[in-house]
């Protein structure tokens, strides 16, 4: 079996609790042109991620997809972070008309917790997941039916084609953007004489978009170049 997910920090805190290698897909499938997955070309397989190199980025694609040619068994690990999200259909997609066989870990972002008292755990992405925590979601894995399978791909598809600059959870449901879904509440945030890295900072820590840092940094460029 091959652990899979697409957050490279959790797939570090994965690979240590489980002690056998997981591969990490660091795709950033939130943001840009999704049809650069199509293509050979390291630099446009890892265009958006800005943090990871291309050439690991490949391998890992190059190694999903031996195990997937050996019927091989997946189990992926994601959430209803974008990123995630459409890593998860995406996968799906790969599986279609394969012998590969393919389990899901869902983790939820917001739980009940009692230890150390009973308190609401509310997670960012799955790069805040305790080590400790693995053993208890790894009891949430289950099979994907065919069914499942099929729907994922079909919105895979249904989202290449659409193309958009973003995609967003709204409402519970993944959908495609414009560039500027955002900058309504980036303008709320800027003020005279404000560090746009205090901006970006408060950004990352308050809100959970799971967008990265560069995102905000063109965007807020992008709004002040706007202004004159």
């Amino acid at each position: 079996m091959m652990d899979v997910t697409f957050n490279s920090t959790f797939a570090v805190t994965l690979q240590h609790e489980l002690h056998q290698p997981v591969l990490s897909l660091p795709l950033s499938l939130q943001i840009g042109d999704l049809t650069r997955l199509t293509t050979d070309d390291p630099a446009q397989l890892a265009i958006m991620s800005h943090s990871t190199d291309a050439t690991v980025v490949k391998q890992a694609l190059v190694t999903l997809k031996s195990q997937v040619e050996q019927g091989g068994v997946l189990r992926v690990w994601w959430s209803t972070m974008p990123d995630d999200w459409l890593g998860y259909d995406w996968l799906c997609q790969q599986l279609a008309d394969t012998d590969a066989q393919l389990r899901q870990v869902m983790v939820p972002l917001s739980q009940v917790i009692t230890r150390p008292g009973l308190a609401l755990q509310t997670l960012s992405d799955l790069s805040e997941v305790l080590p400790a925590d693995i053993a208890h979601y790894l009891q949430l894995a289950q099979d994907v039916s065919e069914d499942e399978q099929r729907a994922h791909s079909y919105e895979w598809q249904a989202l290449v084609v659409e193309n958009a600059p973003l995609r967003v959870n709204l409402n519970g449901h993944l959908v495609s953007a414009p560039e500027d879904f955002y900058d309504s509440l980036l303008e709320r945030q800027i003020q005279p004489g404000r560090p746009i890295v205090q901006i970006i900072g408060e950004m990352l820590m308050r809100y959970s978009l799971g967008l990265p840092d560069w995102w905000y940094r063109a965007r807020l460029q992008h709004i002040l170049s706007t202004r004159g």
